[in-house]
C-alpha cells in the first residue's frame, strides 16, 4: 500500500545539474513538481548547480525526489550526499546507481550473473566488420553516439575507458520499465520504438512525433514475456529501487535478444517512455510518482 504519510512529508524535487542532460532533467523535474504541487503535496523545486548543493540542506527536506540525469544524479553522487546527511532519496542507492551508470561494468557484471547476450565490444582492430558504434561509457539521452567506418578512430580510442565501441546489432529496439508497485517488482510493458534518424538519438527521444512507440511491442508472446521476466531479474540482481528502464534489441538476423543498457533514472517528461508504460497499466502519472516515493521510505 502507498504510505499514508507521504502527503505530510517535505519533498524537494532536485533537477538540472551540470551534465549534458541538464535540459531533460529540468523538464522531468518540473513535470514532477507541478504534478505533486497540483495534488497538494508539500513540495519545493531546486535547480541544482555545483555551487548550490548545500541548498538541499537549507530546504530541510524529509525526502529528495531525484530528477537529475547524468553526472551526480545517476552515478550515485547525490544518493551518497543524501545518505551522509540522513535524508531519504528516491531511486536506486549509490552503489547500484554507479554500477548501472557504467555501461561496460554493468554488461560484464550481468554476464557473470545471467546468461544474457549484449553487443560484442570491439577491443582490437582484427577482423572488424564496419560500421561499428561508439558511445560514451556513461551518460544517457543518446548523446555522443557515433558510427565508425574506418580504423583511424579505433586506433585512437580502443583503450579509452570513457568510450564503449561495439558491433552494431540491426533489429527492433525495445524498452521495458520496471517499478516497485506496492513493494512488489513489476514490469510495466515492452515498447517497440521506430524512428527515421540513423539511431534513436536525442532528437528522436525528446521531440514530439520524431519517433513511434508501439505498446505492446510487435513481437511474439514468448519474446514479450521473456523481456518482462529478464528485466525484473536484472532490476533485482542490480539491487535497484523505485524505477528503472532497460533497453534491448531483437536481432533481425537470428531473433536473439541483446541487452543494451539500463537507466536507473528514466525520463519523466510528458513524452517519456516510463509514464507511457505506466498509463498502459492504467497507472496515472501521480500514482507512478507516489510509488517511486513510497519505495524509498
Amino acid at each position: 500500500m502507498i504510505n499514508k504519510k507521504i502527503k505530510t512529508l517535505k519533498i524537494l524535487v532536485v533537477a538540472g545539474g551540470w551534465s549534458d542532460e541538464r535540459e531533460i532533467s529540468l523538464m522531468s523535474g518540473r513535470n514532477i513538481f507541478y504534478c505533486l504541487k497540483k495534488n497538494k503535496f508539500k513540495v519545493k523545486f531546486l535547480d541544482i548547480k555545483k555551487k548550490n548543493i548545500q541548498q538541499i540542506l537549507k530546504n530541510k527536506p524529509d525526502i529528495i525526489f531525484n530528477a537529475l540525469h547524468g553526472e551526480y544524479g545517476e552515478d550515485g553522487g547525490i544518493n551518497a550526499f543524501a545518505t551522509k546527511n540522513k535524508i531519504a532519496i528516491t531511486h536506486s542507492g549509490s552503489i547500484s546507481s554507479a554500477l548501472c551508470f557504467n555501461k561496460r561494468l554493468l554488461k560484464n557484471y550481468l554476464k557473470s550473473k545471467l546468461n544474457i547476450l549484449s553487443p560484442k565490444e570491439i577491443i582490437n582492430t582484427k577482423n572488424i566488420e564496419f560500421p561499428v558504434i561508439s558511445k560514451p561509457n556513461w551518460g544517457g539521452s543518446s548523446k555522443g553516439i557515433k558510427f565508425i567506418n574506418n580504423e583511424n578512430f579505433l586506433n585512437r580510442n580502443l583503450n579509452n575507458q570513457q568510450i564503449l565501441i561495439e558491433e552494431i546489432i540491426r533489429g527492433k529496439e525495445l524498452t521495458v520499465t520496471v517499478i516497485e508497485n506496492n513493494n512488489k517488482i513489476m514490469a510495466l510493458g515492452v515498447t517497440e520504438i521506430e524512428y527515421d534518424n540513423k539511431h534513436y538519438d536525442y532528437i528522436a527521444k525528446y521531440t514530439k512525433n520524431k519517433s513511434l512507440h508501439f505498446l505492446p511491442a510487435r513481437i511474439s508472446k514468448l519474446q514479450y514475456n521473456s523481456l518482462m521476466e529478464i528485466s525484473k531479474k536484472i532490476f533485482c540482481i542490480c539491487n535497484c529501487k523505485g524505477i528503472a528502464r532497460l533497453d534491448f534489441i531483437i536481432s533481425n538476423k537470428d531473433e536473439k535478444i541483446y541487452f543494451l543498457e539500463m537507466n536507473t533514472h528514466p525520463g519523466l517528461t510528458k513524452i517519456s517512455l516510463a509514464p507511457e508504460q505506466a498509463k498502459y497499466q492504467c497507472f496515472s502519472y501521480l500514482y507512478l510518482l507516489k510509488q517511486i516515493i513510497n519505495s524509498s521510505l
